[in-house]
């Protein structure tokens, strides 16, 4: 019993330092697992720690007829080991692969999150030296909203009150229409 105690405890998984990592949106599942690992702990517990001992000399004696299979069974029974703890290199360099796949996206995740932090920093110091929304005028709503509201006097852009979207494509509505013409289509026939 002391070597399954012993398998047993040294695969035991940390569940309060794991549930400190995890938001509590999962702690539902992360209760699933723990229930299923506590199910599989207690199963494991009650097998003996080393395959059941077989007397192969009384199955010859039984069925005489088959102790050439027998011989055979038994060199491959005790002849079988199966290394507790081993994970085979195919699925270790699976799991390294999918770790530095992991760790990659975490460092590009904490990058986006310093460019935001530089950003909110630069949004707050525009806003910081700003006049109160009180004192705004023509000028302020262009400056400090220049989504919404344009000054046509240095802005190359097109007033688009209804929102359609013209100035995403302004080079294309400039170009066709550089000279105030509408350029002609070669598809249209020029009969009138």
């Amino acid at each position: 019993m002391a070597g399954v105690a012993k398998r047993v405890a040294t695969s035991s998984v940390n569940w309060a330092k794991l549930g400190e990592k995890l938001i509590p949106e999962h702690s539902a599942e992360l209760i699933k697992i723990k229930s299923i690992c506590g199910t599989f702990q207690s199963a494991v517990s009650q097998l003996p720690a080393d395959l059941p001992k077989v007397d192969f000399a009384a199955l010859k004696k039984e069925m005489p007829a088959h102790a050439a299979i027998l011989d055979s069974l038994q060199k491959q029974y005790e002849a079988l080991k199966i290394p507790y703890g081993e994970v085979p290199a195919e699925y270790t360099k699976e799991v390294e692969k999918w770790s530095e796949y992991n760790n990659a996206r975490i460092q590009f995740h904490e990058q986006k999150v310093a460019d935001g932090l530089e950003e909110a920093k630069k949004v707050e110091e525009k806003w910081a030296k700003a006049p109160p929304v009180e004192h705004f005028n023509r000028q302020h709503f262009a400056e400090y909203f220049p989504q919404e509201f344009y000054d046509l006097r240095y802005q190359n852009r097109l007033p688009d009150p209804c929102g359609l979207g013209l100035n995403e494509n302004f080079h294309l509505i400039e170009e066709r229409f550089k000279d105030y013409k509408v350029l002609r289509r070669p598809d249209k026939v020029d009969d009138h």
